[in-house]
């Protein structure tokens, strides 16, 4: 059962405007990751840093984005392995966030939804950061099934239905654009106490 009030969300819909207009462009223009404007706006909207914001590796993983628009089904296991192998990091936000954008029925595992789903549903995934790859590969995965479980169950909840009412009337123009599981990754995203 959600912990996370109304009036939390309520506080927490006007933050989301400037990244909603980031992330309804980032949508309309999915099909094209080799684009530099997308890619600067992907950047900036997700915060894109560490080992995967350096030239090299970035060219790879917009190019595998590019790939991955073709597929179906597509898994967060395959994209931590790929992200691994081509990059030589293992990073389960960014492999969420692009699987995410292929498939916007996917939700973001990032620092942010993690402590406050910590901090507001005591939901607490943990990742390996302090292992070898492949277990860092296999806590990933794990968490990611942790986090795709409890949104499945938050659909299933009336709290789930309230957020995305709020989220529909506040940005009305995105109501039909983007997915309700994205809405509530927006929410999450900008919640705090």
């Amino acid at each position: 059962m959600t912990k996370i009030t109304i009036s939390q969300v309520t506080k927490a819909l006007p933050k989301i405007k400037e990244g909603l207009a980031k992330y309804n462009y980032l949508i309309c223009n999915v099909h094209k990751p080799g684009d530099s404007e997308f890619q600067q706006v992907y950047r900036d909207f997700f915060k894109f840093r560490g080992a995967l914001a350096k030239k090299a590796n970035s060219s790879k993983y917009f190019k595998y984005m590019q790939e991955c628009m073709k597929k179906k089904n597509l898994k967060i296991e395959e994209v931590l392995k790929r992200l691994y192998g081509d990059c030589g990091v293992v990073t389960p936000s960014f492999a969420s966030k692009l699987l995410s954008m292929v498939n916007p029925d996917m939700p973001v595992l990032d620092s942010v939804v993690r402590k406050n789903l910590r901090e507001l549903e005591n939901l607490d995934i943990k990742l390996a950061w302090h292992s070898k790859p492949e277990e860092r590969i296999k806590r990933g995965i794990a968490a990611y099934e942790e986090i795709r479980k409890w949104y499945e169950n938050h659909f299933k909840t009336g709290k789930a239905k309230e957020w995305i009412k709020l989220f529909d009337e506040e940005y009305r123009e995105s109501k039909n654009k983007i997915t309700d599981v994205k809405k509530i990754d927006l929410i999450l995203w900008q919640i705090r106490d």
